[in-house]
């Protein structure tokens, strides 16, 4: 019988260790190996994803991790010839840039051109929640969510009764596909909208300028800002004559963001900001855009009011500088100023969806 030293011993040991440690690592992605499971800020209040029940989110909970699930979107959005991914935020990266710390969470830009303009020319306001969005995002217990705002929400905050037929449904349809096979498991929650109303949190500010003046004042508005970086301008008329000039503004600054998302990871799906332009139903080149008080509260976040405060001065600072009117107070909220097809000519620069703002990782105001 032969004899094995000690030495002998501890280093098959060794090696059995050491294939056990790669075992496990390759079962695990790298952001479960990077990231903890707590962001350390005693004010989070995301709740597990399987409970949440935020008004018009409906969520799936993944059987897979972050990585895998949000790879898994993209294949999703991909093999579908009506959907694009326009653009993909990472709130995290953006909020380790500014040396605060945030679970995974990312949303994801779903365009589906055809339709997006059908809810557009029923009611021109509804482009502030297109294109729409995907957020996926790993609570403390370690499960990864994947939510979307659901055909209820919109629903209820759009005049939408005039849009072509089906064209919410089937929109609503195509998002549940597409996160359900993400996260390779069926809806959790789909919450209801109750108590919201139509045009409710939604800011307007009147010119008497032009489409196109008020366009570029806007985006002149953003640039001259150092803090914040504009992601995408879409123009959502161009190319096509069915529906009146609109063109949105997505924009953002994580210093301001990441606060709320460290409060609750879910109102990553109404981040970053966003500015429409659009005709109201008299003609008027209006300015609409999300009050942060209602994101807050549809997020149930309530422990944020300074950053609240903060980041309205500032949106209504833009619109005012925008509008030609830069004054304090600009705004009207809750006002049913329904546009219609428009009296105004947008310019002609092409943003659709297959443009290189696809993949863009940006700011998470």
């Amino acid at each position: 019988m032969g004899v094995v030293s000690f030495g002998a011993a501890r280093r098959r040991w060794s090696l059995l260790l050491l294939v056990w440690v790669v075992l496990a690592v390759s079962a695990c992605e790298w952001t479960d190996l990077i990231d903890g499971d707590e962001d350390g800020d005693e004010n989070d209040a995301t709740p597990p994803a399987a409970e949440t029940n935020i008004p018009g989110l409906s969520v799936a909970v993944s059987t897979r991790g972050f990585d895998t699930t949000r790879d898994a979107l993209l294949d999703a959005i991909g093999s579908r010839g009506n959907l694009a991914t326009r653009a993909s935020v990472d709130h995290q990266a953006n909020a380790e840039d500014t040396n605060l710390s945030l679970r995974p969470t990312t949303v994801v830009f779903v365009s589906d051109g055809n339709r997006e303009r059908a809810l557009i020319a029923a009611d021109p306001r509804v482009a502030l929640d297109l294109p729409a969005r995907v957020l996926l995002y790993r609570d403390s217990d370690g499960d990864v969510g994947v939510g979307f705002s659901n055909a209820v929400y919109l629903a209820a905050r759009y005049d939408l009764n005039d849009a072509e037929n089906s064209t919410l449904d089937a929109l609503d349809d195509d998002l549940e596909a597409i996160a359900t096979e993400a996260a390779n498991a069926d809806l959790e929650t789909s919450a209801s909208a109750a108590g919201i109303a139509e045009g409710e949190g939604i800011e307007t500010v009147a010119s008497d300028d032009d489409f196109n003046t008020v366009v570029n004042r806007l985006d002149d508005a953003i640039g001259s800002r150092d803090a914040l970086t504009l992601i995408d301008t879409i123009n959502f008329q161009s190319g096509n004559t069915g529906i009146g000039p609109s063109t949105l503004f997505i924009f953002g600054n994580p210093n301001a963001g990441t606060p709320l998302m460290r409060s609750n990871q879910t109102v990553g799906i109404d981040l970053p900001q966003k500015m429409l332009v659009a005709p109201a139903d008299d003609g008027t080149v209006t300015i609409y855009y999300n009050d942060p008080a209602f994101i807050a509260d549809r997020h149930d976040i309530d422990n944020r009011d300074d950053e609240i405060d903060t980041i309205a001065d500032l949106l209504d600072e833009i619109a005012g500088e925008a509008a030609g009117t830069p004054s304090s107070n600009n705004t009207d909220t809750n006002v049913d100023n329904t546009a219609d097809d428009g009296n105004a000519e947008s310019d002609d620069t092409d943003t659709n969806a297959a443009e290189n703002a696809a993949g863009a990782t940006t700011t998470g105001m």
